[in-house]
């Protein structure tokens, strides 16, 4: 059902994304090792991934497991190795015990292994290795990877390692923050560790408008329920072609919400979720806050922001004088955590209107 609002196990059940699963099985048939799949916040990375790798696992027999990075964060974001070794050895030894059921256990998830651990308490590289030597090909998928970047060891220098030496495992980094995730990654970057390291993108892009009718029409008639048009049109307006405000619409609509009630029910839930990530962004300083919703002011009744006019309004609030390099600084990090797009010389926009709504009626999450 499309409106089921956890993560997909089934491609069948997945909306619009079949060309990208093909282009997955089809460059690991060619043997690639690295995969990155990016794309904006609530588009449906963790569902495309879930779907995709059970897929694989139903069709082609290849095992995989899933590290949940933002639940290893929440855990120990200094010292991650150990808790991913202990999480997967936890779920190498239930699943012995629970055949072809994927186990869930803190952030991790398995399916389809047989192993036979050495140690008790082995390290990470410890226990990948004795996973590599104990299946033909394997999936191991990071979600959000670059919540990883907080170790105090370079996580980089493990995934560079798996990529050179476990020739049966492949990678698949997940991340939303896409700026961020380069910065982590740094593949470009001749003295990074995943410097020259071949590996293949895939893009999950927001649905047009003619998918998001289709996505919800089709999630309708699932029901029984026929929508009007001119709500469905004012749906994909307030929530775009982003696939989870989407189904939380189509959800609250199939529970018994009126059209602006849900509207407005899928942005008080956006609200807790877009706090929860610019929470981080609260921590470094105030101005992020600030020149987001003066964006999304600014942009209520015009395309985009220019630099100039961002300037000039934070300055006013603030009653001094901002450096240039501090506002191009500011700027530059909320492109990277995806709450800004750059479209053109120093013009800014808010690509994702969930978020555009929340900051313009609310002052800010």
């Amino acid at each position: 059902m499309l409106f089921d609002t956890y993560p997909k196990t089934s491609m069948d059940e997945v909306f619009g994304r079949k060309a990208e699963y093909l282009e997955l099985v089809d460059k690991i048939e060619n043997n690639r090792k690295l995969f990155i799949i990016t794309g904006p916040r609530r588009i449906g990375k963790t569902t495309f991934l879930y779907a995709s790798l059970n897929e694989l696992h139903k069709d082609y027999s290849i095992p995989y497991i899933v590290i949940d990075a933002r639940a290893v964060f929440n855990v120990n974001a200094k010292a991650p190795h150990d808790i991913i070794a202990r999480e997967i050895v936890n779920a190498v030894n239930r699943e012995s015990k629970i055949r072809g059921i994927v186990s869930k256990i803190e952030g991790v998830s398995l399916s389809g292994f047989g192993v036979r651990l050495r140690d008790e308490k082995p390290t990470l590289p410890q226990v990948l290795q004795d996973l590599n030597e104990s299946n033909e090909l394997l999936i191991l998928a990071f979600d959000e990877v670059q919540y990883l970047r907080f170790a105090n060891d370079d996580f980089t220098k493990i995934l560079a390692w798996i990529y050179d030496t476990l020739k049966n495992v492949v990678l698949i980094l997940t991340g939303s923050q896409v700026g961020v995730l380069e910065k982590f990654l740094r593949l470009y970057d001749y003295k990074a560790l995943l410097y020259g390291r071949y590996h293949v993108r895939i893009k999950l892009n927001r649905f047009n408008p003619s998918e998001s009718l289709e996505f919800l029409e089709q999630g309708f008639k699932e029901y029984g329920m026929s929508i009007p048009s001119k709500e469905l049109l004012s749906a994909i307006k307030s929530l775009d072609g982003v696939a989870g405000w989407l189904t939380h619409y189509g959800a609250y609509r199939v529970d018994g919400y009126n059209h602006e009630d849900a509207i407005n029910e899928v942005i008080n839930e956006a609200s807790g979720y877009i706090e929860a990530e610019f929470a981080e962004l609260d921590e470094l300083s105030p101005r992020y806050r600030a020149m987001l919703k003066i964006v999304a002011n600014i942009t209520s009744t015009k395309e985009t922001a220019t630099w100039t006019e961002i300037k000039e309004a934070l300055e006013l609030q603030e009653r001094t004088k901002i450096a240039k390099a501090d506002i191009q600084r500011y700027l530059k990090k909320l492109v990277d955590y995806n709450f800004l797009e750059h479209v053109g010389y120093g013009e800014y926009k808010i690509s994702d209107p969930v978020i555009k709504r929340v900051f313009q009626s609310r002052g800010g999450v």
